[in-house]
């Protein structure tokens, strides 16, 4: 493929995610139909599904791309460990781009919808992971803070006239980024191989070996 092919798919893409995402702040994420889409992007309904194979492809990638530019912006504040400027940054990306996250994961989709955006963004934070899980703890941190961070989003998107921003950002970092980190430093003792006693193994303790006379076969010798 030719780089002038690349530049036109990568803007094609680019228009058909901007589409969506005014759409969105339209309509329905259900009333959105795929002609509406390559309407407002101004391409052709066969060229959408050049792309894309249906609409809930396009969300995923929209849900890609909104978590990779989050997390750029937020990484050099995690590094730092800035946890209460990571969650500001976070809420403010959010209202940057209210309309499509509202549709994603604050009631403007359904159950489906938001199950994928919650896949797509544990996949695109997984992918960013400056190394690769050691155990079933980061894992563990993984689904909870991507899992607990779109709950608390999505309530808070649906009561902002009550919590603002600067407060919602000190209830994740409170309640989620902190008590990780915590949890992380200082993590339960089956799940810490520097810890971790030999036999132990997923938390269960393994049960000491009996210690049998010389010569005794373990046997039970009836009368």
């Amino acid at each position: 493929m030719s780089m002038t092919s690349d530049a036109r798919v990568v803007r094609t893409r680019e228009a058909l995610r901007q589409a969506m995402a005014e759409l969105a702040a339209e309509h329905p994420l259900e009333a959105i139909t795929v002609r509406a889409v390559a309407a407002r992007a101004g391409v052709g309904y066969a060229t959408f599904f050049r792309h894309y194979a249906d609409k809930e492809a396009l969300l995923s990638d929209v849900a890609d791309v909104l978590t990779r530019d989050f997390l750029r912006q937020v990484a050099p504040l995690l590094r730092e460990r800035d946890r209460l400027g990571a969650a500001r940054s976070l809420v403010g990306y959010v209202e940057e781009h209210l309309a499509i996250h509202q549709a994603l994961i604050a009631g403007g989709a359904g159950e489906t919808v938001r199950a994928g955006m919650l896949r797509q963004a544990m996949e695109t934070v997984a992918g960013a992971r400056a190394r690769a899980p050691e155990g079933p703890l980061d894992d563990l941190i993984l689904f909870h803070v991507v899992s607990a961070i779109l709950n608390l989003l999505a309530w808070w998107l649906r009561n902002r006239e009550a919590v603002d921003r600067d407060t919602m950002a000190e209830i994740i970092e409170r309640t989620v980024l902190t008590p990780l980190a915590t949890l992380k430093r200082q993590p339960p003792e089956a799940l810490d191989p520097e810890r971790a006693a030999p036999g132990r193994e997923s938390g269960i303790a393994a049960r000491p070996t009996e210690t049998l006379p010389r010569g005794h076969t373990g046997r039970k010798i009836g009368r």
